[in-house]
């Protein structure tokens, strides 16, 4: 059996980034690589993001909200932490040079992906992900990589081309990255499959979620600080006025700061993410996430369409055959009804594209 190395973002407390790589990780054991860790190097970027120091500003109110928040940062780490520790294995820390090319090093198999690790807008133009001062004996693939929008047309994308063109495997997650990739990769056949969370099937997610609260709701979920939420949230409002359910939002307190007319559910971590998704009447999102989710656990949703990096929830709409979930500009073409899915052709499309990516998988542990 190979010893396989998962490079991604699973040490952000995000819940698409550490579910994603706690999907494909279980995957890869399912799958035959019963040696397989996430390589543990958490990148500054990430760190600073998910920090709970008050002081990343100097503007004495953003300060103010920050402390204010301590306590709601506290809670949501630990629990993502606790999910994270009980769910993944994961190497020794990899933050010196040293560390990080020796355990690469160790693995038979790399696996970058999923997730954002080839926006270099994004990380900075961390070269980690792109591995370029790993061995040749050890075999370099891609699994769902993105490149979030980024440029591979430019020199400075140069020495990131050189280091793909060693990997011998590449897929990724949308058609966009595929395209700038094979730009540059012209003799590289580059795959379109699954985000990792669609391997894993309803079962197993709901065997990871918290207990189920017994309430009619409709949760809105808010990705991000961008303004394209906002008419989202305001047809969630109108939704819940409707239908009669209330309105729940989940995120974290900066968001309830700015919207305190809509109840909060509070600190979450990955688990209560996927309760509250699974119990939901319907779900009103601005999340890739959120929406597959959605779709893996059979909940009506709505997702605005008209954000940043809308590709890929247009592409998933596509795919499942649900556009009429899809909101633009906070306008959805069934009015203020809670959509009716048929969820057996759903799974259909679902079980299909899940063998698809899986076979993915089965090649690249070969």
């Amino acid at each position: 059996m190979s010893r396989i190395g998962i490079l991604t973002f699973h040490s952000a407390n995000n819940f698409g980034a550490l579910l994603q790589a706690v999907s494909l990780q279980k995957t890869i054991i399912e799958h035959g690589g019963t040696e397989c860790e996430l390589i543990n190097y958490e990148p500054e970027f990430i760190y600073k993001d998910y920090s709970i120091s008050p002081f990343k500003s100097k503007h004495p109110k953003v300060i103010i909200k920050s402390i204010l928040r301590i306590p709601d940062k506290i809670k949501r780490n630990s629990k993502f932490q606790s999910f994270r520790e009980e769910n993944t294995i994961c190497s020794g820390q990899c933050q010196s040079e040293d560390s990080f090319e020796k355990t690469c090093n160790s693995f038979e198999k790399i696996i970058v992906g999923s997730d954002q690790v080839w926006n270099y807008n994004l990380t900075e133009h961390d070269m980690h992900y792109f591995l370029p001062e790993i061995d040749d004996s050890v075999e370099k693939i891609a699994y769902a990589a993105s490149t979030g929008g980024a440029d591979f047309s430019t020199d400075e994308s140069n020495e990131m081309i050189q280091c793909l063109q060693r990997f011998k495997n590449i897929s990724v997650r949308e058609s966009a990255s595929k395209e700038a990739l094979n730009q540059r990769l012209k003799e590289k056949n580059i795959e379109i499959v699954l985000d990792p969370v669609f391997l894993t099937t309803q079962s197993n997610w709901l065997r990871l979620a918290a207990k189920p609260v017994k309430k009619d709701y409709i949760l809105f979920f808010k990705m991000g600080y961008s303004k394209t939420a906002e008419p989202a949230l305001e047809f969630a409002k109108k939704l819940s006025e409707e239908t009669g359910y209330e309105l729940l939002m989940l995120w974290d307190q900066e968001t309830w700061f700015k919207y305190r007319d809509v109840k909060h559910i509070g600190a979450a971590g990955p688990a209560e993410f996927l309760q509250w998704i699974a119990g939901a009447k319907c779900v009103v999102t601005n999340s890739f996430h959120a929406t597959a989710f959605s779709i893996i656990l059979n909940t009506p949703f709505y997702v605005e369409t008209e954000i940043e990096r809308k590709d890929r929830v247009l592409n998933i709409l596509n795919i499942f055959k649900l556009e009429k979930c899809g909101l633009v500009k906070g306008k959805s073409a069934n009015g203020l009804n809670i959509p009716k899915i048929e969820w057996n052709v759903v799974n259909l499309l679902l079980d299909n594209e899940r063998h698809r990516s899986l076979d993915y998988i089965d090649r690249i542990l070969k």
